[in-house]
């Protein structure tokens, strides 16, 4: 989707009888109050949310750690988009060996803005960072006395892979920036404002020039400004002594399980565009693997021909290999090849014509791992639709190690050296070379108790299964059960609520955040028992959150789905607002404090009287991407949520969509006369614009990296999926923008858009000026410093005024008639 963008750098017939009218009817607005003491979600209360970071449990057992953050108006600063509450941010420590104590804090006086880290292998140390005055620190726990040792380094954070990995206790492999500065995502954000700031200071001196130069040549770019360099460096604590190993455009690294290697992923020369080439959002520059000892700080170049796709660096268990997933210099992404990476050089893996998730898009990423000597790949043979995990062997045909699931899981949820560990099928299991073995009882239903990190990148997430024989689970009941390769280990205990998350999981302990609507409670379970540790927001405790109703009902191609409706807590409703995504529901997952400060939330407009429905608009076939099936897709929803819930109001009904959703809102705007009223925030409306068009970091920070392969990538072969530049389909670019269908747009639009998105401001500002010179009604907030979302407290409380303003003001008054041009004015 258009977000991805902005991180790289989501029955054969329904009847609606009495059955479902029932059902439906019993989830009614009257049944979601929690009695005369609860209110409804105000946009002020967002704002101030208080809100749990992330967690971890020591590997011996004896600690926890978690960050802890307070209200989100209280950050000191917003410029820095999602990590600007890291500011605001500190370290609580729970000593669990007196689960009774209250939690302390981790480093007084040290924070706020403190984030944690990883442990060491024993627990001896933690690593934390501390964001604060605009630089990074990375600095050292040593929890035998609780000393901090701030190292004087800037940690990157990188857009797939490693940031630091600990080699033992004593010493650690980081990613940093030599030169002190923020590291490039934070620079994306915060850093563009700084310069363009400082450049026009340059001007107004009139003393130096200020300016930024860009050449293009056969195919690259390149900025007068260097960029930045990143480094590796080897912080050896027992000796107090940092050694830099290698200064580059480093990307990602990996240490191997001996930890007497780290494989490097090295930004090198650019990667020529060929004049016929489809892009995707992908490096610029070639990426090339160093093997380094850490300690020597030899460095080898093993595959110097090799190209690297982000998402998988996996070492071998014995140490003796590295996995990648790679392209010959001058091929396209539809070529590549899983490789194996030894001593003797890179060796490709027969995969005799199996087919990856990635395909030619290799943002998607490839999922590999080894098994028993062997890689094992996620694929599917050549025509097929089943995905399975296959091992291939030299010269073995590939073996499907999952064909026994009823449907292979995607994830693994550990590794040994002979064994893959699974959940599927409501088990867990070791998956082996030579079969599957139930490790829970038949009758036992368990699914993985995965961690809450949003900061995990892709790489980390997706291919870098722990490396152990056990997984922690949950059950029906909420409880946490430790299994592993002789099945149940132990139970660790059991959530006191139905809404729960895990924060952090060890063998010994997990923590656990259970939710009532805005009020979370940390929980430690450990040894049979939860102990309740903290909670945040108990003086919001009487506000109820609308919660999403299924409405079932045929897609566009004629297959059962279900939408989600969000209704009001009583009282008239106002309007029935479609919130439109292609290709996603909002199901209101987890909609707790952390996130609900991020985009227009469904809860917080059904808290002002709104009904909200998420349509089903499935985009898993070809054509799904086109304009009537818009249409059609919300135009089913919408009769079936009006036949199942009499009640919402059929004449006032408006479309909202934001980023890619924004733009299907305006295609829907240019095809049906329906509905009354639109908003659409970061919105592309013109791909010729989008296409070529820089964002704004690329403008002021063009060292930083350029972005144009990412928009031209995501026009090309991502959601815009054009196949190709302007110039080679004209056509399948004017189909594709409303820009160019403006005047067939009657209903009122409101537009949001802002100056740092990395869709551009104008286009919103190209479809405001049509609708202008059509004499149509609309409106253009444009938000200043801000992005793709808001994150000043007080622009977010004035974006939703401006939305229930717009409401107000079109849904309550007869639907504007506006004539067709006349046969002699100006048309796109």
């Amino acid at each position: 989707m258009l977000d991805r963008l902005g991180r790289a750098f989501g029955a054969a017939a329904f009847s609606f009888g009495i059955v479902v009218l029932v059902s439906a009817t019993s989830t009614s607005a009257e049944d979601h109050s929690s009695g005369p003491a609860s209110r409804s979600l105000k946009v002020e209360d967002i704002t101030a949310l208080e809100a749990f970071g992330r967690g971890a449990v020591s590997p011996d057992g004896r600690w926890a750690v978690y960050e802890k953050r307070g209200a989100y108006e209280a950050t000191p600063r917003f410029d820095f988009a999602q990590r600007s509450p890291w500011a605001a941010m500190d370290l609580w420590l729970i000593d669990l060996n007196r689960p009774q104590e209250p939690p302390e804090q981790l480093a007084p006086g040290e924070g706020p803005g403190l984030l944690r880290g990883a442990w060491s292998p024993t627990g001896a140390r933690l690593l934390i960072y501390r964001f604060r005055e605009g630089r990074y620190d990375i600095g050292i726990v040593s929890m035998a006395d609780r000393s901090v040792h701030w190292t004087g380094l800037t940690s990157e954070l990188p857009g797939a892979g490693s940031a630091a990995e600990w080699i033992s206790d004593d010493r650690l492999a980081l990613m940093i920036r030599p030169d002190g500065s923020l590291p490039r995502l934070m620079r994306y954000f915060g850093g563009s404002q700084a310069a363009m700031t400082a450049a026009w200071a340059r001007t107004a001196e009139g003393r130096t020039p200020s300016r930024t130069v860009i050449d293009a040549q056969a195919g690259t770019a390149e900025a007068e400004t260097p960029e930045p360099a990143q480094a590796l460096a080897l912080l050896d604590l027992a000796q107090s002594r940092t050694t830099l190993l290698f200064e580059g455009r480093i990307s990602d690294f990996a240490v191997s399980p001996d930890g007497k290697a780290i494989a490097l992923v090295e930004g090198t020369e650019q990667t020529p565009i060929a004049p016929g080439m489809i892009l995707q959002a992908e490096e610029a520059r070639r990426q090339r693997l160093r093997i380094i000892d850490p300690e020597t700080a030899l460095v080898r170049t093993p595959a110097p021909e090799l190209d690297l796709a982000p998402h998988l660096l996996r070492w071998s268990p014995d140490s003796s290999e590295l996995l990648v997933w790679a392209r010959r210099d001058g091929a396209d992404w539809a070529a590549g090849e899983l490789m194996r990476i030894g001593p003797e050089g890179a060796r490709p893996v027969d995969r005799s014509g199996l087919a990856t998730e990635a395909g030619a898009d290799i943002l998607r990423g490839v999922r590999a791992d080894w098994l028993d000597g062997a890689p094992v790949l996620y694929a599917r043979a050549a025509g097929g639709e089943r995905y399975d995990w296959r091992r291939l062997a030299p010269e073995e045909p590939p073996l499907a190690v999952t064909a026994a699931f009823a449907v292979a899981p995607s994830q693994i949820a550990a590794v040994s050296e002979r064994a893959l560990y699974m959940f599927a099928d409501g088990g867990f299991w070791a998956v082996e070379a030579d079969g599957v073995r139930r490790l829970t009882p038949a009758e036992t239903v368990v699914k993985a108790a995965v961690e809450i990190d949003p900061e995990r990148t892709a790489r980390l997430r997706i291919n870098d299964a722990p490396r152990r024989d056990w997984a922690a689970a949950s059950n029906a009941e909420g409880e946490v059960l430790i299994v592993g390769a002789e099945g149940l280990r132990r139970r660790l205990g059991r959530s006191a609520g139905r809404d729960f998350r895990w924060l952090a999981v060890s063998s010994e302990a997990a923590l656990m955040l259970d939710r009532s609507e805005l009020v979370e409670t940390l929980r430690l379970v450990s040894g049979g028992e939860a102990t309740n540790l903290d909670r945040v927001n108990s003086a919001l405790a009487d506000v109820v959150l609308a919660k999403p109703i299924p409405v079932p009902h045929l897609d566009a191609r004629g297959r059962p789905t279900q939408s989600r409706l969000f209704l009001p807590t009583g009282g008239r409703i106002k309007g029935l607002i479609v919130k439109v995504y292609p290709g996603s529901l909002d199901g209101a997952a987890w909609a707790g404090p952390l996130i609900l400060t991020y985009g227009t939330r469904a809860e917080v407009l059904a808290g002002e009287g709104y009904a909200v429905l998420s349509p089903s608009m499935p985009i898993d076939e070809e054509g799904a991407n086109e304009a009537d099936f818009y249409v059609r897709s919300v135009d089913l929803a919408v009769d079936a949520a009006l036949a199942a819930f009499p009640q919402l109001p059929r004449d006032r009904i408006a479309v909202l969509g934001h980023s890619f959703g924004g733009y299907a809102a305006l295609v829907i705007a240019t095809r049906t006369a329906r509905y009354r009223s639109y908003v659409v925030s970061s919105a592309i409306t013109d791909l010729f614009g989008e296409w070529g068009e820089f964002n704004p970091a690329s403008r002021i920070l063009p060292e930083d990296g350029f972005q144009m392969r990412n928009q031209q990538g995501w026009v090309e072969v991502g959601q815009g999926g054009r196949k190709g530049p302007p110039w080679a389909n004209i056509r399948a670019y004017a189909d594709f923008s409303p820009y160019l269908a403006a005047d067939r747009i009657s209903a009122p639009v409101l537009l949001i858009t802002a100056d740092k998105d990395y869709i551009p401001m104008s286009q919103s500002e190209r479809m405001f000026s049509a609708l202008y010179r059509l004499g149509g009604t609309a409106r253009l907030v444009t938000y200043w410093g801000e992005h793709h979302a808001l994150w000043s407290p007080a622009n977010i409380r004035d974006r939703y005024r401006q939305v229930f303003s717009w409401l107000e003001k079109t849904l309550n008054k007869p639907a504007a008639k506006v004539e067709a041009a006349a046969a002699e004015a100006p048309t796109p």
